[in-house]
């Protein structure tokens, strides 16, 4: 495959070399019929010019006092006449034709006769002579034929010339073109290839916070070259949000590690040390405790890994409908349980018999993730209130606190996996909000958070309303 500078370059030759063959065609035509228009332009001059003589009667002569001019008087380099009478025979001819004769035959006498006057071009290619046949009539019967002719030797050179300098005009533009359209390419595609090799730097540096330096004018370089910046900006960002997305998955397999080496040391050397006492039906207890606790915290984080890998399979929670108030309510009478605080309910009678399309039991861990978060960021002096609202076509559930609140560089961040914001000093891997919002995306609704530091965070549930 040629590079795109020699495609450029036979583009250009290409259409020139056919241009210029165009204009050699057009212009040699042009300059063949011109000068065969003004050869017969000549010869009818000539030829009307001695048929005036020939119709001049001075004396009683030939053919009934038809008396021949002297054809040395009319006679021109190149240029020839010769009269014929009505059966051929040549009654008079110009000196230059010494022995010679214009070709007369008798279907030129007879085309004379029925046609009048006619130009005809005889001879070999070498020596051609263009023939003005002009008839000698008297009370319109033909009694003779006047033959003019001029060598279209002159012409035919001229032409030749003219052929030869087209050709070599051509060649000359031909090899114009192949420069100008080498420079035109060079010139056209230096930018392209200031863009690969910027690109391949990029590329070899993996370094995408560069951009590549564009000084020409807007066209469509211009705006390739600002869409490649655009896109390395977005690579750029992508490659932060990765490296960003891998530390934080690091962080949290080395918490999951520490989490569940914990919990696994402790019930380990309970029940080692269960086998070693006697009868200590207390310590018993207090050991069987911990252990079950430790257990039950295990198996709470291996199943929000679980329902998060479901997520990532693309697997869909089953549904039905639901009493979405009944659900709010039996949440609403298990809050308190959760931590220690003032906690309140709000409007709750919106929700009393409405219909929703969804799971309990997901639905139910979404809202114990929102009121475990609330608990958990709150002291024991500050409130939490569970509210329900209501809008067009929507249902929404409001959990709200009075902690520290979220700071705003940090409220776009808070859905993704694996982050724990700053302002986090309760244990936890960075799971549970994500868990809330892919659980809110597959009921069709979706999570609204309002927070102000210093001043606590609302986490709201909308989902659709029921239809029939």
């Amino acid at each position: 495959m040629l590079p795109i500078r020699w495609r450029l370059i036979l583009s250009y030759t290409g259409v020139l070399i056919f241009t210029s063959i165009l204009f050699s065609v057009f212009l040699y035509s042009a300059v063949q019929r011109n000068l065969l228009r003004q050869t017969d332009r000549t010869l009818v001059a000539r030829a009307e010019e001695i048929s005036l003589k020939i119709r001049t009667p001075q004396m009683l002569g030939w053919r009934g006092g038809l008396m021949l001019p002297r054809m040395s008087a009319f006679a021109s380099p190149g240029t020839y006449f010769q009269i014929v009478s009505d059966t051929g025979e040549v009654i008079a001819k110009s000196v230059n034709l010494g022995t010679d004769s214009l070709p007369v035959s008798s279907e030129t006498i007879e085309q004379a006769r029925q046609k009048g006057s006619f130009f005809q071009t005889v001879g070999p290619k070498n020596e051609e002579l263009r023939v003005y046949n002009l008839p000698i009539d008297i009370k319109n019967r033909l009694i003779g034929l006047l033959q003019v002719g001029y060598s279209l030797e002159p012409i035919n050179n001229m032409l030749k010339r003219l052929a030869q300098t087209l050709f070599i005009v051509s060649l000359i533009m031909v090899g114009l073109a192949i420069g100008l359209g080498y420079y035109l390419a060079l010139t056209a595609l230096s930018p392209i290839n200031h863009l690969t090799r910027a690109a391949s730097v990029i590329s070899e540096t993996q370094d995408l916070s560069r951009q590549v330096e564009y000084q020409g004018p807007p066209d469509e370089i211009g705006r390739l070259t600002s869409a490649f910046n655009q896109m390395l900006a977005r690579l750029a960002v992508t490659q932060q949000s990765l490296s960003e997305a891998y530390a934080a998955q690091r962080r949290f397999v080395a918490d999951v590690s520490h989490e569940l080496r914990t919990p696994l040391t402790i019930i380990r050397g309970n029940l080692e040390f269960l086998q070693q006492i006697e009868n200590n039906n207390r310590m018993q207890a207090e050991i069987l405790t911990d252990a079950v606790g430790e257990a039950e915290r295990m198996s709470r984080l291996l199943n929000n890994l679980l329902i998060l890998a479901r997520a990532d399979a693309g697997q869909h929670i089953e549904k039905e409908s639901l009493d979405l108030g009944m659900l709010v309510q039996d949440i609403a009478r298990q809050a308190p349980l959760l931590g220690s605080g003032a906690f309140f309910i709000q409007n709750l009678e919106i929700l009393s018999e409405q219909k929703i399309i969804g799971n309990a039991d997901y639905l139910r861990q979404l809202f114990l993730i929102l009121l475990d978060n609330a608990f958990k960021h709150s002291s024991p002096a500050r409130k939490i209130t569970l509210a329900a609202v209501q809008k067009e076509g929507w249902f929404g559930v409001s959990i709200s606190d009075t902690g520290p609140g979220i700071p705003a560089e940090e409220l776009p961040r808070i859905f993704e996996r694996f982050f724990r914001g700053t302002t986090r000093h309760a244990g936890g891997t960075g799971l549970g909000l994500a868990i809330a919002r892919w659980i809110a995306e597959e009921h069709g609704g979706h999570l609204e958070v309002i927070s102000r530091p210093g001043q606590g965070s609302t986490f709201t549930l909308w989902l659709p309303a029921f239809q029939n």
